[in-house]
């Protein structure tokens, strides 16, 4: 019988490969401009995927 998660405990790690080290700083100053860690960034675009189906909001745009 496995053991319930708690609320608290992460369940996975995401290990994120960026293409190039310009990205990543681009990405972690973004971040916190707008208040938030790498992390919750993450979080939050991944809920926001799953939410809508995988479809990404900048699809279509040029």
């Amino acid at each position: 019988m496995s053991k319930p998660e708690k609320k608290d405990e992460p369940v996975a790690t995401l290990k994120v490969t960026f293409p190039s080290r310009e990205l990543r700083d681009k990405f972690k100053a973004t971040c916190a401009l707008n208040g938030k860690n790498m992390n919750e960034a993450i979080i939050e675009f991944v809920q926001q995927y799953v939410e809508h189906g995988g479809s990404s909001s900048s699809k279509g745009a040029a």
